[in-house]
């Protein structure tokens, strides 16, 4: 071959072009169309956790002013009680166990504004982590929280949730991004035929042309393995995204039922249990004043007052989880 003239050195050059004839590259382009759009869906079920935990975040902040706010009345009451035993103590008119009982409350007092403190610094420090705030920023608190108002009808949070939710939305994402993948896969079933063109050129024989048509193989039987896992993804999604409904038809009007309930309780509480507390406590100190009452009526009636203020806090507490509950059920802000 080394000393062979060029002339007797033959040749070969063969040319392939495959074409898919089923539709599958429309059908790829359109799978991951539909992944783009379940990674956005995912994405706004993140953005919506993260909004709902900044707002509890907020309102517990809030809150937690809110009872020191009603330990530190509370010191005022309880000193003046203190400081009356006292007096009548120095009088002769009392014993020892009047300013006892008085220290007793202001300690507990005192020990409610410190665990009233450091729950509102928790609650500061997870604001801080939701909003990603540099430790060296101030978060300052501006809003107030007010009582929240009565609801609407039931029925328009339910029409809204299974609307808008973000997990439904995400779910029918998912099963869209699953159908796309199974209309891929089926048209990728068709086998993907071919034209080949070549030209060979032997020194014995003369230079001849070449054409013809190729196929893949096998021509059946493609793609089954992938193909039967996208079809189970895709019942087990069609059943996860019916049950996503009912358990949120559920939570909506369950959240919903709690919300109410808990907003005639603080309503009670603060039209008409605090205001009786704080005429009871007006009373017994200026009938005790008088010389009508004794101390222990004072005591009572500001302990009392004290008591009603603090459970009118936690009802408002209370009404606020129920109404970020809500919220969460219907898969967006506070309502």
């Amino acid at each position: 071959l080394k000393d062979a003239p060029l002339r007797e050195l033959g040749y070969s050059a063969t040319v392939d072009a495959l074409f898919d004839l089923g539709g599958a590259p429309s059908a790829r382009v359109e799978e991951v169309s539909r992944d783009v759009e379940l990674a956005r869906a995912e994405r706004n079920v993140d953005r919506v956790h993260a909004r709902l935990q900044v707002i509890a975040s907020y309102v517990g902040a809030q809150l937690a002013q809110l009872r020191i706010a009603a330990a530190r009345e509370g010191l005022v009451i309880a000193q003046g009680v203190l400081d009356a035993a006292q007096k009548r103590l120095e009088l002769g008119a009392g014993s020892d166990f009047e300013p006892a009982s008085a220290e007793l409350e202001l300690s507990k007092l005192k020990a409610a504004e410190r665990a009233a403190l450091r729950e509102r610094d928790e609650h500061v420090m997870a604001l801080r982590e939701a909003l990603d705030v540099p430790a060296e920023t101030d978060v300052l608190l501006t809003t107030t929280i007010d009582e929240p108002e009565a609801l609407q009808p039931a029925a328009t949070y339910m029409k809204d949730a299974l609307a808008h939710h973000p997990a439904l939305a995400a779910s029918q994402a998912r099963t869209a991004s699953l159908e796309a993948s199974q209309k891929r896969l089926e048209r990728e079933t068709f086998p993907k035929l071919g034209v080949y063109a070549g030209v060979d050129a032997s020194p014995v024989s003369p230079i001849f042309a070449i054409i013809g048509i190729s196929g893949e193989l096998p021509v059946a039987q493609r793609n089954q393995g992938p193909r039967a896992v996208v079809a189970q993804g895709l019942q087990t999604e069609t059943v996860r995204n019916e049950l996503l409904q009912r358990r949120i038809a559920r939570e909506v009007r369950g959240f919903w039922a709690a919300y109410e309930g808990r907003r005639a309780e603080l309503l009670e509480l603060t039209q008409a249990a605090l205001p009786a507390a704080q005429r009871s406590f007006a009373l017994a100190e200026a009938a005790w004043k008088a010389g009508r009452f004794d101390w222990f009526r004072v005591a009572f009636a500001a302990r009392e007052l004290v008591l009603v203020r603090a459970q009118r806090i936690e009802a408002l507490s209370a009404l606020w989880n129920e109404r970020l509950s809500l919220a969460r059920a219907r898969g967006g802000d506070a309502p």
